[in-house]
């Protein structure tokens, strides 16, 4: 059963959440951490690691404000709001930043903003993004998307398997995300 468009258990656990029930805080990290992780690797120069800080970081700053989210309003969407500006802060203080790192995001933020938990975690996706991967030509960019997107691996992991520098893996991840941004945009709204 829903109620404007939310689930009614996530409406329940929304009203728990703003009266400070920890329980609640707790069912909504596990619910939606998968989406919000995922939604910091979108953005270029962040890596596992930095993207685990910047979720944690995300999530307090959610539920010491969950009082601001307005009714009606979807958790989700006001969450990964926050974690945007999280990653553009983190990414802003970073030496070499610069517009391909919002442009990636507001990309993400469209593409997620009316995604759900539930709905992204499908195995359709994660299957259409192991397609795109593996219809790439054999070579250092694919070995870096596979490991990074399909392995989990972070930056500094896929540099030390590899032998590579980590700014080399890096620009690899770049350079994938760029080539293969409307393709897979495509895929995964067409699915």
């Amino acid at each position: 059963m829903s109620e404007g468009g939310r689930s009614v258990e996530e409406k329940d656990l929304l009203e728990l959440a703003k009266a400070g029930d920890q329980e609640a805080f707790v069912k909504l990290y596990r619910r939606y951490y998968p989406v919000v992780y995922r939604f910091c690797m979108t953005f270029g120069g962040i890596d596992a690691d930095t993207a685990k800080d910047v979720l944690q970081e995300s999530f307090i700053r959610a539920f010491r404000h969950i009082d601001k989210l307005r009714e009606g309003q979807k958790f989700l969407a006001w969450l990964l709001t926050i974690t945007r500006n999280r990653c553009l802060s983190y990414l802003s203080k970073e030496d070499g930043f610069d517009r391909k790192h919002l442009a990636w995001s507001r990309e993400a933020d469209l593409l997620l903003a009316g995604t759900t938990a539930e709905t992204f975690e499908t195995e359709r996706q994660i299957k259409i993004v192991q397609e795109v991967i593996e219809e790439m030509p054999d070579g250092g960019m694919k070995d870096c998307a596979r490991a990074f997107y399909t392995q989990g691996l972070s930056t500094s992991e896929i540099a030390e398997t590899l032998g590579i520098p980590k700014s080399t893996v890096t620009t690899r991840l770049d350079r994938f995300r760029t080539r293969i941004r409307k393709r897979l945009l495509a895929r995964l709204m067409i699915s």
